[in-house]
């Protein structure tokens, strides 16, 4: 089967998570037909990853890929669930992200006898990554052969949607900073005996210029929003609490921790100069989740492994492209818990997380070719 006829049948069955299951057992009959042994990594009773494992040899290549897609977003001209062509583009919910590259991947591997290979299908990358997370927490003995992982789907950047010449090596990591404030009530008629909790978030908004934010000479500068900023006033009173929320994209060497320790001192700068009440209270800290937020991480282009998928690729393409998500994925997570090199590379497309998704037949082509060198030259 090709890899755009796959992809159909891919696309046509709804992933978007938590709802994973049947795309997950789709994937599993043809994994096992393929000659894998298969094996299921439940987080609940209906939802699992699969761990796929074939072929002899000291060091195995792992391939990656989420089996989940985010909600279809839009008005689509196309039905998001039935693979739709326009030319060269590919048309349907997930094409790009990802389950191009995984119909490409299952066709180069299928094609590829005797080398060690395993394959990782998680669920959740698109929410909390909860998968990818069970996975190398419940798993550690099934990854310690693995020499090096190829993640497929596209390295997003400001540069590029992926391309089988595009070659990500580095992602940025993500923290949400949680910051409460308690300011004072007092009667709505005299706000001046109080201090208003909305005025103090709205003078932390203000000076989130301020906010020290490191430069890394690959993945950029990080970034800052406001994800969340909710208040209330109850009766007639100035309101005396407030939640706010900042979103960062971190780059090494910063971590969760370290991200957190400098929303504590920018909140301590801005009561130094005087820019909130000296009555206010602020507690701030990392917003609580099921799973921890992932860090940055960048692979060095001068690993054997690393090294060898550039010329593999210069070869087919007579340039490889390095590049560095500008976002995360669970790629991080390979890197930073199971310390083995990862290269991302998928195919060329656009739309992913809007209406109107689509994937290139070409790069779709041109990358089981390129995964199809991956294995039998590394």
């Amino acid at each position: 089967m090709g890899a755009e006829r796959l992809l159909s049948e891919i696309v046509g069955i709804n992933s978007i998570f938590p709802n994973e299951s049947r795309l997950a057992a789709f994937v599993e009959r043809r994994l096992k037909r393929m000659g894998f042994r298969v094996r299921r990594d439940y987080l609940t009773r209906s939802r699992y990853n699969l761990l796929a494992e074939r072929g002899k040899g000291k060091g195995s290549i792992l391939f990656y890929c989420h089996l989940d897609t985010v909600p279809d977003y839009g008005d689509w001209h196309t039905n998001p669930f039935r693979l739709t062509a326009k030319g060269d583009q590919l048309y349907g919910l997930g094409t790009c992200d990802m389950k191009g590259g995984t119909a490409a991947a299952l066709c180069a591997i299928d094609e590829a006898r005797g080398k060690r290979i395993k394959m990782l299908f998680c669920v959740d990358e698109e929410n909390i990554s909860e998968g990818a997370w069970h996975a190398v927490t419940h798993n550690k003995e099934w990854f310690k052969d693995v020499k090096f992982a190829v993640s497929c789907e596209p390295g997003d950047s400001r540069r590029h949607t992926g391309g089988s010449n595009v070659i990500t090596i580095g992602r940025r990591g993500r923290v949400v900073i949680s910051i409460d404030i308690e300011g004072l009530a007092s009667h709505g008629a005299q706000p001046q005996r109080g201090v208003n909790a909305i005025n103090e978030a709205s003078t932390i908004v203000k000076h989130l210029g301020m906010f020290r934010l490191l430069k890394h000479g690959r993945l950029g500068p990080e970034t800052i929003f406001v994800r969340k900023l909710e208040s209330s006033s109850t009766s007639l009173s100035v309101p005396d609490k407030a939640h706010l929320e900042l979103d960062m994209h971190l780059v090494p060497p910063s971590t969760r921790k370290d991200a957190e320790s400098r929303a504590k001192e920018f909140i301590e700068m801005l009561f130094r100069n005087k820019h909130l009440d000296s009555r206010t209270k602020i507690k701030v800290g990392i917003k609580e989740r099921k799973t921890p937020y992932i860090e940055p991480y960048v692979n060095h282009r001068n690993n054997g492994h690393i090294k060898r998928i550039f010329g593999i690729v210069a070869d087919d393409y007579g340039k490889a492209i390095p590049n560095y998500g500008s976002s995360v994925a669970d790629d991080n997570i390979l890197s930073t818990e199971l310390h083995v090199p990862i290269v991302t590379i998928g195919p060329t497309g656009g739309n992913e997380h809007s209406e109107n998704e689509w994937v290139s037949r070409k790069s779709l082509k041109q990358l089981v070719g390129t995964y199809s060198r991956i294995i039998e030259e590394c």
